[in-house]
């Protein structure tokens, strides 16, 4: 994923206990970076359209190479 890509949470993400809330979330990756200078790591903040309004979220690797599974799924590229 990149910059300007228009997500959603995957399937197997809004499936799992507890999760089901961010089904109708959509989102826009706003920024893509690595962070960490001993040991680098990629991150990215996703500006989500919900509960009546927008959030910034923050998501690293460290969080998503635990799940077992792709948490966001792009809806449309940005070229």
């Amino acid at each position: 994923m990149k910059a300007g890509d228009l997500v959603k949470f995957s399937k197997e993400h809004t499936n799992c206990d507890g999760h089901e809330y961010v089904e109708d979330w959509v989102g826009i990756v706003v920024e893509t970076k690595v962070v960490g200078h001993h040991c680098p790591i990629d991150e990215m903040k996703i500006m989500w359209w919900c509960c009546g309004g927008t959030q910034v979220s923050h998501y690293d690797e460290i969080w998503w190479s635990k799940l077992g599974y792709e948490p966001f799924e792009v809806i449309n590229e940005c070229r």
